[in-house]
């Protein structure tokens, strides 16, 4: 059992100890200090020749917990539509993406991931048909670094209008793909945490 997190195409991985792995060499994160943690995480950004960074814990709550601490922590939530064995995906920044956002004051992940989706592209009708396994990233925030742990959901529709993109959000298209056209177009060019998002619903 392991928690993913990603920093650009780097992966950060928190992974529970086992009893089986007690005598393997790991970085122990509980026995880490706020600084130690600190520290290993810029040297891993700079290091470009390392694409992983693991740390083992004994409690996988508890250790990411003591990880999270050292970044601003942000909630979003969005979604993967579906209609009619096609899925929605937005065109933004130069990559393909699923509609998200932040979470606003006293709004439920379910309530912004459906909010989240209609702003940005324009559509209407969504029900919420399953939960699916939430993405965590590190980004640059205010001169530190932002923790977001994304909500995601299944969803379907039944809209039938023109969709339209929020171009204020930097969003320029909005389109439907089945599943040969997200091979062919958007595993090619999107990011890490929408890759495990198809990956494991699509």
């Amino acid at each position: 059992m392991n928690i993913v997190i990603y920093f650009l195409s780097k992966k950060i991985v928190l992974e529970e100890r086992k009893q089986d792995t007690q005598n393997q060499s790991f970085i122990c994160l509980d026995d880490m200090c706020q600084e130690d943690i600190q520290q290993k995480f810029k040297e891993f950004i700079h290091q470009e020749e390392l694409a992983i960074l693991t740390f083992s814990t004994s409690s996988l709550e508890t250790g990411f917990e003591k990880f999270r601490k050292q970044f601003k922590y942000i909630y979003a939530a969005g979604g993967l539509i579906e209609k009619a064995g096609h899925y929605l995906f937005i065109y933004r920044l130069k990559k393909w993406d699923l509609p998200k956002g932040k979470l606003d004051m006293g709004e439920s992940p379910e309530e912004a991931a459906i909010r989240e989706c209609e702003e940005e592209c324009g559509i209407t009708q969504l029900s919420i048909t399953k939960e699916l396994n939430p993405s965590y990233h590190i980004y640059e925030h205010k001169n530190a670094y932002a923790l977001k742990k994304t909500f995601w959901y299944a969803m379907s529709t039944k809209h039938t209008d023109v969709l339209v993109p929020q171009i204020e959000e930097n969003i320029e298209k909005v389109e439907w793909f089945d599943k040969l056209q997200i091979q062919e177009e958007v595993v090619k060019n999107t990011y890490p945490a929408i890759l495990d998002v198809l990956k494991d619903n699509i």
